[in-house]
């Protein structure tokens, strides 16, 4: 590849000296047809109209004469070199076409002539542009751009290393967590809100088994209220153990069998069990507590993983943009090689770069 661009340098150098030659032998045909073109305007501008020629057409005709000959005097006035030729063609030929038409009339031989001058011009310019591009040759960036490639490629391999000692990084907090959460004192805590767990489900259990023997005869008797709920949801008694010692107290004759040895057991035991239930509740939220402050380390580490893994989305955005660039910087050095592979006539090997 370096041999490729220094062959492409030396010849981009004899073709800029070649453009250079072509240029300055239009310059200085340019300065000469100049000349010529601003005789034949100074020369229309000096002319004589014909004799016995109708006023108002005469009229007509030197206005217009005034302004092309003006126009085309500034037009010269900007023309300096070759490309300013270029620029200014379009607008010689808008005032050739506008005013021309009209002082053609009575300035005929004036105007074919510089209109001819205009045709060399014009015919001159487009040999020159032929000849300019015949010569020149495509514009390449393949450093700049293998340059940049390497720099998006080292930038890449930059992200990776970091993701990975992230991920690391990540891995390690998370041992940390776990050893965290194994401390002799957590497992304590844990264990007892585990007991405190299982004595309020089967107290709760019991409650709900005893209401579930006397829902059968309140939902017959029909009472609404209170016993409707209760009726229809164990976890009244739970909730409103007062209300429903009182309403079973009421109703203790309208119960038989099972209902009412269930009647009683709550009449007896209701108020006693909700208490207890809500005492373990209590230890419950100390234990709880206790336990948030024996992990709040961990949830400090949580918290720093939860940091890493917001950094570690970020890189992998900005990963996924290089990849992006990356690929669009391959095919572009791969078609810039190609032409260049046109210019050098010569297969040219750039991967391993």
């Amino acid at each position: 590849m370096e041999d490729a661009l220094r062959k492409y340098r030396l010849k981009l150098e004899e073709s800029q000296k070649e453009a250079l030659k072509i240029r300055n032998t239009y310059q200085k045909w340019l300065s000469k047809k100049k000349k010529e073109l601003k005789k034949a305007v100074e020369k229309l501008e000096k002319a004589k109209p014909p004799k016995n020629v109708d006023e108002t057409l005469l009229k007509l005709v030197e206005a217009a004469r005034r302004a092309y000959v003006s126009a085309f005097k500034r037009a010269l006035e900007g023309i300096r070199d070759i490309e300013d030729l270029g620029k200014r063609l379009p607008e010689l030929a808008k005032v050739h076409v506008d005013y021309g038409k009209h002082v053609i009339i009575l300035f005929e031989k004036e105007v074919r002539a510089i209109n001819s001058i205009l045709k060399e011009m014009d015919e001159a310019y487009r040999e020159y542009l032929q000849e300019t591009q015949k010569r020149s040759l495509p514009k390449l960036e393949i450093e700049k751009k293998i340059r940049e490639l390497k720099t998006v490629q080292e930038n890449l391999s930059s992200i990776s290393s970091e993701i990975e000692s992230l991920l690391e990084e990540i891995t390690l907090k998370r041992k940390e967590i776990e050893q965290e959460r194994q401390k002799p004192e957590v497992k304590g805590i844990e264990e007892q809100l585990e007991n405190i767990t299982t004595k309020k489900r089967k107290l709760e259990r019991e409650v709900r088994s005893n209401v579930s023997k006397i829902q059968k005869t309140l939902k017959r008797l029909r009472m609404g209220g209170l016993a409707d709920q209760l009726a229809r949801d164990s976890s009244v008694a739970l909730e409103r153990p007062e209300e429903v010692i009182s309403l079973l107290q009421t109703l203790k004759p309208r119960f038989g069998g099972k209902a009412l040895k269930s009647a009683e057991w709550l009449i007896e035991n209701l108020e006693s069990t909700v208490s207890e239930i809500r005492e373990l509740d209590r230890k419950s939220q100390e234990l709880e507590s206790a336990k948030e402050k024996e992990l709040s380390r961990a949830e400090h580490i949580e918290s720093e993983i939860s940091s890493l893994e917001r950094r570690i989305k970020e890189l992998k955005n900005e990963k996924k943009k290089l990849e992006k660039l990356r690929t669009r910087l391959e095919e572009e050095i791969q078609k810039e090689v190609r032409l260049l592979e046109k210019v050098l006539g010569e297969e040219i090997e750039w991967d391993n770069i």
